[in-house]
């Protein structure tokens, strides 16, 4: 009777360890996901908009706004840097206006 607990017992420990080796190795990623075509679109606009921006900052860096407009392309691109791009394209797009220049489609 001690011998057929002991079996269980120990034939029990090994499923258990094997379903939970497989869980822990099933849920580690393995390779970086690639962006998708809507992110690339997105960080291309966020590319777009800041090389109009540093174009635009030397004509117009005497605008009433200007101080702001840098400090919103600053924080545009560290968003857009940090896989924000949406909110990016916003700050971009308002540091652009408050230049006084229409943000390129």
């Amino acid at each position: 009777m001690i011998i057929r607990t002991s079996i269980a017992a120990g034939l029990a420990a090994i499923l258990l360890s094997s379903a939970a080796l497989a869980n822990s190795t099933a849920t580690t990623p393995t390779a970086k996901a690639k962006p998708t075509e809507q992110s690339q679109k997105l960080a291309d606009r966020c590319a777009s908009l800041e090389a109009q921006f540093d174009q635009a900052i030397t004509s117009h860096g005497n605008a009433t706004k200007a101080a702001t407009a840098k400090s919103l392309r600053s924080k545009g691109g560290s968003l857009c840097s940090a896989n924000q791009q949406a909110s990016g394209i916003k700050h971009l797009q308002q540091a652009l206006k408050d230049l006084g220049v229409k943000p390129n489609a």
